[in-house]
C-alpha cells in the first residue's frame, strides 16, 4: 500500500511538473513570437502615423483620432450608426491587441510596447487575430465605400489612406494597383481583408500590403482638419 501511495505521489508530482512546464512553454512562445524586421518596419511606420504630436508614445485617443479623420472626410457624424461602428471597431483594435501592454494611468504605448503588444496579442495566435481583424477591416471598408456599391474604387481608396494614415496620393495609387488582384479597378471586401491581414500578420518582404500605412521612409502628410 505504501509503495502504491508513493508511486501515486511521484506520478502526481510528475504530472504537476509536466503541466507547469507546458504552461511555461506556452508563455515563452507567446512572449517570443517572432516579429521580424519586416513587421518591425511596418509597425514603426504605423506608430509614426498615429503619433501626430511627436511625443514618442500613443494612446487609444490617437487611434480614435485617426478614425475620426476618416469620418470627417466622409462627412459622417461621429454619433451616427456608421460613425459609432467605426469607433467601436477602432476601440477593439486597441483593447484586443495593444491595451494589455499600455503603461501608466493614461495608457501610453511606446514603440517597444507596441512591438511587444502585437507580438504577444496578435502574432502569437494569428488565427484568432485574423478573426478579430476581419470585423475591424469590415468597418473601415464600409466607411471607405462612399457610394455604397460594395467595392472600394481607386478614388475612395486614396481618400481613405490620405485621411487615415497620411499617405500621399501617388503612393496610395501604387498600393491600390497592387492590392487590386483581379485588376477590375475596384477592391473587394476579400481583397481589403487580405490587405489588412497582410499588413498586420504578414512577414513577406516587399509585399504590397506592407505599405498600407505608407511606404517605410516616405513622408507622412499632416492630418487633414475638418
Amino acid at each position: 500500500m505504501k509503495a502504491n501511495t508513493k508511486a501515486l505521489a511521484v506520478g502526481t508530482a510528475a504530472t504537476a511538473v509536466a503541466a507547469g512546464a507546458a504552461i511555461l512553454i506556452r508563455i515563452k512562445f507567446k512572449q517570443s513570437a517572432n516579429v521580424g524586421r519586416v513587421r518591425l518596419n511596418k509597425f514603426d511606420r504605423w506608430f509614426d502615423t498615429l503619433d501626430t504630436a511627436g511625443n514618442d508614445y500613443i494612446t487609444e485617443a490617437n487611434l480614435i483620432e485617426a478614425a475620426t479623420r476618416v469620418l470627417g472626410a466622409r462627412g459622417v457624424p461621429v454619433d451616427s450608426p456608421m460613425g459609432l461602428e467605426l469607433r467601436e471597431a477602432t476601440q477593439r483594435l486597441w483593447t484586443e491587441f495593444i491595451a494589455p501592454n499600455a503603461v501608466g494611468r493614461e495608457g501610453r504605448v511606446g514603440r517597444r510596447e507596441l512591438h511587444s503588444a502585437l507580438a504577444e496579442n496578435m502574432l502569437a495566435d494569428q488565427i484568432a487575430a485574423a478573426a478579430k481583424l476581419a470585423s475591424i477591416a469590415d468597418a473601415y471598408f464600409a466607411i471607405a465605400d462612399e457610394d455604397g456599391d460594395g467595392l472600394i474604387s481607386s478614388g475612395e481608396f486614396v481618400q481613405l489612406l490620405r485621411n487615415w494614415n497620411g499617405v500621399d496620393y501617388q503612393e496610395s495609387h501604387r498600393v491600390f494597383e497592387y492590392l487590386d488582384a483581379d485588376h477590375d479597378n475596384r477592391i473587394s471586401p476579400d481583397e481589403w481583408r487580405s490587405a489588412i491581414f497582410g499588413f498586420f500578420l504578414g512577414s513577406e518582404r516587399n509585399h504590397p500590403a506592407n505599405d498600407l500605412m505608407g511606404k517605410v521612409g516616405s513622408p507622412i502628410l499632416a492630418p487633414v482638419e475638418f
